[in-house]
């Protein structure tokens, strides 16, 4: 090995790129003093790992960059690479050639090592050069300085350098390594042995709470196994008997509602017939005192026509001839009257039948009329049966929250044992009326966004939808969110824009606490009333803000529209909205349907009354039929005595064209027509409020039952919903039992149910293990981790605890083993080098003695080195010896070690220059002697080196400050030296 070049560039000096090409042998550099040549000597000391700051002549390390000059800036970085060719592997790496670079930087004083352009520790290049030769404490780089230093040091302080030299440094350093880390390891195992007594004094108490714990907990899994099932099975079974409960509640709230509108409608009958028989016995009474006075009248004319009839008949029966015709003219006026009777009766008779017709066709006309509203009464109904689902779907959707995703509703559900739950947005805030669509379009589904309390309560919500796998779902804390609004600049331009309304958070109603939501959602949401104003308000801002119209039209952030039909939108505030609508309008129909039943009942009665005067016509008609047969006999009766007095037929057309004027026989037959038509009526009269008795009586009876039947219902109602209140409690209980104990929805407890528990058998299970598990008392569930870590623990440090007391044992004997190679090696090395030492002392001093001795041979470990020389003529005190004695007395050391131990590279910076000429002369042979094991860099002057130099270079500052190296030849080098 030996060194190839050395790359120089703004160290001390050099502040330009310097590249040094050396070659095996001796190379000289040589120079006038101040131009720089040391500077070489302290750059290779400085890369191969010096640390002295005062070593490199200097304050601190920065130092070494070149500092400037009259004509040149300083620099900022120093940087110094080594080149050795490595082809013999003396340094242990694989490569060839071995580059060690080390550069520094002014600012921060920060230093890079490289080898072979990697980036590495300066520890790496020491451990490189350890045992080598090229170390820092070995004699192969020394200078002048460090001659005397050699000679006039302490003992103990020379003994590096001998170190080096029997190469035990490394094993030196590794025992040093390996002291520390056997007092580390000794500490650690203090340490370990105080931690693991204490965690055995721990290890039996949680021991104990362990075992006691995992017994509750298997009893409680065991009790969770069972009780789920249980509170499942409980779960649906109360379910089925609740729908069951709710079906039949909703059949009696519906017979309720028939039975109650039932009953007020036989009651408004009721009181509507008895007013009628009220009225119809007013009526009767009149009418009766109009009748008495008719037939009084009736039998006065009667009276008078009997007077007049008798009259006829006396006249008829004379037997005077000269009367006949007073016979002819009374037949002829009987006649008359018979005519004028039978034609009465004729004309009511067909005035009763048209009245018969016409009350058959307004029988007609009522049926029909009933029908219509029948008709009408069952679209109403169907209207309502229809409003009434659609009601009960918005219901469902708003009460059960069946509209929100299953994630919000689990936590809805569990809001009573989650803390900090406040419910979703779409619950907390109300809109404006008008803005429900606009509202809902510009929450869109944050509308579902559930509000809490804090972070933390988010952060539990979170979890328990993960533990039962229940969805998901966004949360909104009150303690993280913060509101939003608009830029003040933008806000001016929207107000002043056509179409305007406000801002979205302005028109809608809500609790103080949550105002930061509300603002956070809508506080940044334009509001216009129609697309046309929001497209211009957009363009106008830039499209920078949403707006939302009325009808829940948007214009997006960016420009995008947004609109259509909100027919089948899950809005919540628009379900509000429509509910109202939809109550409203089925009490519109509700009171339509009353209003048409009642119709319905007034037709009815209505032609209730028309028949009943039509059965009373039919009677007056068929009597009027008999009456006419008989005044029509009658009237042939009369025809037929006229034609025999008279001897002529009778035309009783002219008699017709010429009554007689019996002004008795109109009174009369107008007064009978009177008769009978108040006989008529108070009949028919007397009849229809014997129907009313009739009807009233059965509503009376339909009544009483009816009221039966209503108490019977709602005994039953309230029997129900007691029945409905306790089932749903006890399905919430089970509810929050699963929720409280097993943190478990309904859905994800369905997983774990075993159709084969025998309910009552396990309900008895589930008392006798919460028995077992109360009989336990405090449980420490802790006590199982803390045991396992405890024991873990203790089994970590407990190992750890051996292997330290292995590794100390190891690390001992390591030591014991390294004392003993460093011994052996030490020994042998010193004695070698003690013997050629003397040797080599002879030959410099031309004859002498010298010798190294230890200070403590009982300790050969840390043994200082003495040295004893006596040159010819002097005693052996080495205080007494001049420079040049000393500088021979450290090279004969020096050499000495290199003919025990080759040295690869040896740096000698004017160390002969205290020499006279002839031991330089002495001095340079040496070099040539050992130049083929050692390859030798001498910074000199004397011209007995320069002569025994291979390659000679020279140093100069051709500018001030700057040092630049050029090959030169003998004679020059002497006159460089000289200068």
């Amino acid at each position: 090995m030996y060194l190839k070049r050395v790359e120089l560039q703004g160290f001390k000096s050099f502040a330009d790129k310097s590249v040094i090409e050396f070659e095996p042998g001796v190379t000289g550099i040589v120079g006038p003093n101040g131009c720089g040549k040391s500077n070489i000597t302290d750059a290779i000391r400085w890369v191969l790992g010096e640390k002295s700051a005062k070593a490199m002549r200097g304050d601190t390390m920065t130092d070494v960059i070149f500092s400037g000059s009259e004509d040149r800036k300083p620099l900022n970085m120093a940087e110094v690479t080594l080149v050795f060719d490595n082809e013999d592997h003396y340094l242990d790496n694989d490569s060839n050639e071995v580059e060690i670079t080390r550069r520094i930087y002014r600012d921060g004083g920060d230093a890079e090592y490289y080898i072979n352009r990697q980036q590495c520790r300066l520890k790496d290049i020491t451990d490189l050069v350890m045992d080598t030769g090229l170390g820092r404490d070995s004699l192969s780089i020394i200078s002048q300085n460090s001659i005397n230093a050699f000679v006039q040091s302490k003992p103990e302080e020379r003994r590096g350098m001998f170190e080096e030299a029997a190469g035990v440094a490394r094993y030196k350093q590794r025992k040093k390594e390996s002291v520390a880390k056997l007092e580390r390891t000794t500490t650690n195992l203090e340490r370990v042995e105080d931690i693991v007594n204490e965690l055995e004094r721990q290890l039996n108490p949680l021991k104990r709470q362990k075992e006691k714990a995992e017994t509750y907990l298997s009893l409680k899994d065991q009790l969770q196994e069972i009780e789920v099932s249980v509170l499942v099975k409980e779960i649906q079974k109360f379910t089925e008997e609740l729908k069951t409960v709710d079906q039949e509640l909703k059949k009696l709230d519906s017979d309720k509602v028939q039975n109650e509108a039932q009953m007020t409608l036989n009651e408004g009958k009721k009181e509507e017939l008895e007013a009628k028989m009220y009225q119809l016995d007013q009526e009767v009474n009149d009418l009766q005192g109009k009748l008495l006075a008719a037939m009084n009248r009736v039998n006065d004319l009667e009276m008078q026509k009997v007077e007049i009839d008798a009259n006829r008949k006396h006249i008829l029966e004379s037997t005077n001839k000269e009367d006949l015709e007073a016979k002819i003219a009374n037949m002829k006026a009987m006649l008359q009257d018979a005519l004028s009777e039978y034609n009465d009766r004729v004309e009511r008779y067909n005035e009763t039948k048209k009245e018969k017709e016409e009350l058959d066709e307004r029988t007609r006309q009522c049926d029909i009329a009933s029908n219509n509203q029948r008709n009408k009464i069952e679209n109403i109904n169907i209207s309502l049966h229809q409003l009434r689902a659609t009601r009960a779907q918005i219901k469902d959707q708003l009460e059960n929250k069946s509209g929100l995703s299953y994630g919000v509703r689990t936590i809805l559900k569990a809001a009573d044992t989650l803390a900090g739950i406040r419910g979703v947005v779409s619950d907390l805030i109300v809109p404006n009326e008008g803005y429900e669509k606009a509202v809902g379009v510009s929450l869109g589904g944050s509308a579902q966004f559930i509000v809490t309390v804090s972070e933390r309560d988010a952060k539990n919500g979170i979890n328990y939808l993960k533990r039962n796998k229940a969805g998901r779902a966004t949360f909104l804390p009150l303690d993280v969110i913060k509101g939003r609004t608009i830029r003040s600049d933008l806000a001016m331009i929207a107000t002043s824009s056509e179409g305007y309304l406000g801002v979205m958070s302005d028109f809608v109603t809500y609790d103080k606490d949550i105002e930061q939501i509300v603002l956070n959602l809508l506080g940044q949401i334009v509001v216009t009333d129609t697309l046309d104003h929001a497209t211009r308000l957009s363009k106008n801002i830039h499209h920078r803000l949403k707006v939302v119209t009325l009808e829940g039209d948007v214009v997006n952030v960016g420009g995008s529209l947004t609109g259509g039909s909100l027919k089948n939108t899950n809005n919540t505030f628009t379900h509000k909205g429509e509910l109202e609508r939809i109550e409203k309008h089925i009490g519109e129909e509700e009171n339509n349907l009353r209003n048409a039943r009642m119709e319905l009942a007034r037709l009815g009665n209505e032609g209730r009354e028309i028949h009943q005067m039509f059965l009373q016509k039919q009677v007056s008609f068929a009597k009027l039929e008999v009456v006419v047969t008989n005044k029509m006999n009658d009237l042939q009766v009369a025809k037929s005595e006229y034609e025999a007095l008279t001897h002529q037929s009778a035309n009783l057309e002219e008699l017709e064209a010429d009554p007689s004027d019996n002004k008795l026989l109109d009174e009369l037959n107008e007064a009978k027509r009177e008769r009978d038509a108040l006989k008529e009526e108070i009949q028919y009269k007397r009849d229809m409020r014997m129907r009313y008795v009739n009807e009233n009586d059965m509503l009376s009876s339909e009544l009483r039952e009816l009221r039966a039947t209503q108490r019977v219902i709602e005994k039953g109602i309230t029997d129900h919903r007691i029945a409905k209140t306790k089932y749903e409690t006890d399905i919430q209980n089970a509810l929050n039992r699963l929720n409280e104990s097993y943190q478990m929805t309904y859905d994800h407890a369905l997983e774990f149910l075993n159709e084969d528990v025998d309910l009552d058998q396990a309900k008895e299970t589930v008392r006798s293990l919460r028995m077992r598990i109360a009989s336990l008392g405090n449980v420490n569930l802790d006590a199982i981790q803390e045991y396992e870590d405890v024991s873990s623990r203790y089994e970590t440090l407990n190992k750890n605890r051996i292997e330290l007391r292995e590794a100390q044992d190891a690390l001992m004997k390591a030591i014991s083993d390294m004392d003993q190679i460093m011994v052996e090696r030490f020994s042998d090395t010193f004695e070698k080098i003690n013997t050629e030492f003397n040797r080599v002392f002879r030959y410099l001093f031309g004859g002498g003695y010298a010798q190294l001795k230890y200070t403590d041979p009982d300790n050969i470990l840390e043994t200082g080195i003495d040295i004893e020389a006596q040159p010819p003529g002097k005693a052996a005190k080495l205080h007494s010896f001049s420079g040049g004695e000393n500088a021979l007395i450290a090279l004969s050391c020096l050499f000495a070690m290199m003919s025990v131990r080759t040295v690869p590279l040896s740096i000698l910076d004017e160390v002969e220059a205290a020499l006279d000429p002839a031991n330089v002369e002495r001095f340079a042979k040496y070099l040539q002697e050992y130049s083929d094991k050692t390859q030798f860099i001498v910074v000199t002057h004397r011209e007995g080196t320069m002569a025994q130099c291979d390659l000679l270079y020279g140093a100069t500052m051709q500018q001030k400050g700057v040092t630049k190296l050029v090959s030169v030849k003998f004679e020059d080098a002497t006159q460089m030296a000289s200068a």
